[in-house]
């Protein structure tokens, strides 16, 4: 990719992700303003919490905005994989048998 595609690229996601006010909640989370929020902890190995970090300081993103995205991506996946294998149809048939 050429030098002026990159940055081009980099202009562009810029501009579409500050729509999206993704600073302004990290700056009420800061506050102490009431957003509804729930706290999800996990123990991670120390390799996988450094590379984390580590990711998050080079991007110059939370680790919290980091965290939510990869997991709102990974649930996508998760989604579109149990409805290819009709979990949801297999769940509320099994219910309604044991309801």
């Amino acid at each position: 990719m050429s030098d002026f595609t990159e940055f081009m690229h980099y202009r562009v996601l810029d501009f579409k992700y500050s729509l999206r006010n993704q600073d302004l909640t990290e700056k009420l989370l800061e506050t102490g303003d009431q957003i509804p929020l729930r706290n999800v902890c996990a123990k991670l190995s120390p390799e996988l919490a450094d590379r984390i970090d580590q990711t998050v300081s080079v991007l110059g993103i939370s680790k919290r905005l980091f965290i939510e995205r990869a997991l709102i991506e990974a649930l996508d996946q998760v989604d579109v994989i149990m409805e290819a294998h009709e979990v949801h149809e297999e769940l509320a048939s099994m219910e309604a048998n044991h309801g």
